[in-house]
C-alpha cells in the first residue's frame, strides 16, 4: 500500500531540501495527527545526519501510542534528481508491524518553486491492518501537503 504527494512548494529547491532534513519540519507537518518525540537523551538533533539512526516515538493525537521507530536518512540522486530516503524501521507498536519505504524527491522548477514528490510505501502484519489504516494514512498525507504548502515560504 502507499500514500503519496506531488505538490509544488513556494520555496527554492535548496531551502526545501534543507527543511526536509529538519526534525522540526517532520513534527510540524504531521501534528496534531501524529505527534513525534525523540527517544534520544539529548532530544532531536538540529538536522538528520545521513547514516545515523535516530530513535523516535509517535502518538496519534499525542495520546494514543503508535510505537517506536527510527529515522535513518540516506541521500542519493536518480537521474540528477536529489532523493531523501528514510531507511529506518519500526521497533514496537504499530510501527513494529510495518515494513515501510519513505522517499522524498525535490525538483527545481526554475522559477523559485520546487516540485516535491513524497511517497510512503508500506506493508503491515497482518495485511488487513494495512487496509484498515490506509484511510488515516491518506488523511495524514493530505495534512502534510497542506502544512508543507503553508510552511514552505518561510524556509
Amino acid at each position: 500500500m502507499h500514500v503519496g504527494l506531488r505538490i509544488v512548494l513556494d520555496a527554492p529547491v535548496d531551502a526545501v531540501r534543507d527543511a526536509l532534513l529538519s526534525p522540526s519540519v517532520m513534527v510540524a507537518v504531521t501534528k496534531p495527527f501524529l505527534v513525534y518525540r525523540s527517544r534520544a537523551a539529548g532530544g532531536f538533533p538540529e538536522r538528520w545526519t545521513p547514516g545515523r539512526a535516530e530513535p523516535i516515538t509517535a502518538a496519534a493525537f499525542g495520546v494514543l501510542p503508535s510505537g517506536d521507530t527510527q529515522v535513518d536518512i540516506d541521500l542519493y540522486e536518480v537521474q540528477g534528481v536529489p532523493v531523501q530516503r528514510d531507511n529506518g524501521g519500526g521497533v514496537s507498536g504499530l510501527f513494529g508491524r510495518m515494513d515501510m519505504a519513505h522517499r522524498m524527491a525535490t525538483v527545481d522548477l526554475g522559477d523559485g518553486r520546487t516540485l516535491l514528490l513524497d511517497r510512503l510505501t508500506y506493508r503491515m502484519r497482518p495485511a488487513v491492518l494495512g487496509l484498515a489504516l490506509w484511510p488515516g494514512m491518506w488523511v495524514i498525507w493530505q495534512w502534510r501537503a497542506l502544512r508543507m504548502r503553508q510552511l514552505a515560504p518561510t524556509w
